[in-house]
């Protein structure tokens, strides 16, 4: 006891050294310990976003040129002008599969299909149909529909509302100089309801039916070619004796029959086949979440389960919930829109036939899904009221033969998923433009990941500064004041031997002072480095380091339901928003790197004194006095 204090005593001679020993070994373990913690705290933050966000690419094909439509507008007896891009052929999502892309999901054109509606209810009462007929009709005079004449309806083929009045006004808004129409012919149309004629001036006034479509097919095959039809699409054909026994005539009748199975012309029941949630947009910005269920698991998409998610509006008109049988009838494909967009498919085949389901099973609802007001972007990317979705393994039916649109690939069409972060980014552009197709543009979106994997990797390089500087500084300094208090003392050692004392004692009396000072040097070095580690953890959360539009928070991206379980990498589920961002430090970090900063000067105090006794004391003494 009495050479350990002996050997405290011997410090406090030396104070200026013993205080600078304390403080720089403190100050260098202070660094490691900062260094350390954060060094595992951005390790673990990209490790957690790594699994929260997710990289997709919008695939879109260019068209070749912009012209100028003309739209005549027969209530101002003017053109109006519009934009149109023109495209080539279609170019096949097939130009994406190419070596080294290293998608996670995709690329994938989605489809949608429209189904059957059956006895499902597609809208609410309160919210009205479209007025769509088919009729024979004639014109109370001869007449050019210019503007709104008046036709007597003589028989309805297919109406989506009774029509109980008669005559009605007849207007082909849209053609500067319509076909003559005579009062003794009959003719069969095919119409609907628009907006008074004068509606500007007049919005009391009677409204006016104007021309659909008739009898059309706008069917391709796998390719995108057209197939070869003489179906028009003419709105008005004249009802000669027999014509119901003609082709045409009999295109007539399976079009109003379409329309029937269908419940109404303008209505749809979309179902959209995806390989991944992730790659719909609406679902991809949180815009779409998940009210109630689960969403579609890996093996449902691998194994084509028979699972879909439904809206929840559906589901309510319905009465249907998690656990239910949809039975889903797949009429025909789209692949040129979305449902929130719509196409402009023919309902008919190229034979003028009915598209009979290719696909009609049950699934069972695993999600109802919600959709949050004020959706962003284009229109092609909203969804539409009644869409389920469904995993595209599930279908196992070709629908080759029952595509009924198909167009060139658009942003809310076709996508695919690469694994995070800035290096899979540019080498996929760097692949990509190899491939040489310069009609087709890609857009990735990240959620911020890129932006907030730059700012934690160089969070992570100064992190990697302060402990190689810490490291390299505690092993400077330990074995500098080593040399002053251990090394130098050779006179003490030579002394200490001559009066008696054992080697045991020597050790005592040199390693006692210096390992009391690295102790305390150590733990506050320890205590100073957890503090300013967390410190800089919680400015993590102060600081917006990416935008968060398309993640799932703010640093956002974990919803938990109340009640339910947490998300993460799946998408959007309403809820609480909590923080993701790692925060707490290890306090296990800071007692390694102190304690090892510790166990370095006890190694080297050691070594030293070993050095020193290994020497006789006269040979000590007389290298001290030199």
């Amino acid at each position: 006891m009495t050479t350990i204090r002996s050997s405290l005593v011997r410090l406090l001679r030396t104070p200026v050294k013993t205080v600078f020993f304390f403080l720089l070994l403190a100050f260098t373990v202070a660094l490691v310990c900062a260094g350390g913690n954060l060094w595992k705290l951005c390790g673990d933050n990209l490790e957690q976003f790594e699994t929260i966000f997710t990289t997709i690419g919008t695939v879109e094909q260019m068209p070749e040129k912009i012209v100028q439509t003309e739209i005549w507008e027969a209530d101002k007896k003017a053109y109006r002008y519009r934009n149109t891009p023109v495209y080539g052929e279609p170019v096949s999502s097939d130009v994406l599969n190419f070596e080294g892309a290293g998608y996670l999901s995709g690329p994938e054109q989605r489809a949608y299909y429209e189904a059957l509606p059956l006895q499902y209810e597609l809208k609410e009462d309160y919210e009205g149909y479209w007025q769509y007929m088919v009729i024979e009709a004639s014109p109370l005079e001869d007449c050019v529909p210019a503007g709104p004449v008046k036709i007597e309806v003589k028989r309805v083929l297919y109406s989506v509302y009774p029509v109980n009045t008669s005559p009605i006004y007849l207007c082909d808004h849209n053609t500067e100089h319509p076909r003559k129409l005579y009062a003794d012919k009959t003719y069969l149309m095919a119409l609907g309801q628009d907006l008074p004629h004068d509606w500007r001036e007049n919005a009391v006034s009677s409204p006016e039916y104007t021309p659909i479509d008739g009898p059309r097919s706008t069917q391709a095959d796998r390719d995108g070619k057209l197939l070869p039809t003489n179906l028009t699409g003419d709105w008005l054909a004249e009802v000669t004796p027999g014509f119901y026994d003609t082709k045409e005539g009999k295109d007539w009748l399976r079009l109003c029959e379409d329309f029937a199975l269908r419940n109404a012309a303008n209505l749809f029941f979309p179902v959209t086949a995806t390989q991944d949630l992730n790659l719909v947009m609406a679902f991809y910005t949180k815009q779409a979440y998940l009210r109630e269920g689960e969403f579609f698991s890996e093996e449902d998409y691998g194994q084509g389960n028979k699972v879909c998610l439904v809206p929840d509006r559906f589901a309510v008109r319905n009465h249907l919930k998690v656990g239910d049988s949809l039975h889903l009838a797949l009429c025909y494909a789209n692949y040129a829109a979305s449902p929130g967009r719509g196409g402009a498919e023919g309902y008919l085949n190229a034979a003028g036939g009915i598209y009979e389901p290719f696909e009609e099973s049950n699934y069972t609802i695993k999600g109802i899904y919600e959709v949050g007001v004020g959706q962003d972007g284009e229109w092609g990317y909203q969804l539409d009221r009644n869409e389920v979705f469904i995993p595209t393994a599930s279908i196992k039916n070709s629908d080759e033969n029952n595509i009924a649109l198909y167009g060139p690939m658009k942003g809310y069409t076709t996508a695919f998923r690469i694994p995070n972060g800035s290096r899979s980014i540019e080498n996929y552009k760097a692949l990509w433009e190899a491939q040489g197709a310069d009609n087709v543009e890609i857009t990735f979106y990240d959620g911020g990941y890129t932006k907030l994997e730059g700012g934690l990797k160089n969070m992570r390089n100064m992190s990697l500064i302060l402990l190689a500087t810490g490291i390299v500084s505690a092993v400077c300094i330990v074995i500098f004041f080593c040399h002053l208090f251990i090394t130098k003392q050779k006179k003490r050692t030579a002394i200490e031997r001559g009066l008696g004392m054992t080697k045991g004692q020597c050790v005592r009396s040199l390693l006692t002072g210096i390992l009391v000072i690295a102790l305390a040097g150590s733990a506050a070095g320890a205590f100073g480095g957890q503090a300013f580690a967390e410190h800089t953890a919680a400015g993590m959360e102060e600081t917006a380091l990416f935008d968060t539009r398309f993640s799932n928070g703010a640093v956002q991206l974990e919803r938990e339901r109340k009640g339910g379980s947490q998300s993460t990498d799946k998408p959007g589920t309403e809820g609480e928003v909590k923080s993701v961002y790692v925060t707490e430090t290890d306090w296990r970090i800071s007692a390694v790197c102190g304690g090892g900063v510790f166990l370095f000067t006890f190694a080297m105090a050691l070594a030293g004194i070993r050095g020193n006794l290994k020497r006789e004391p006269l040979a000590l003494l007389a290298e001290a006095g030199k």
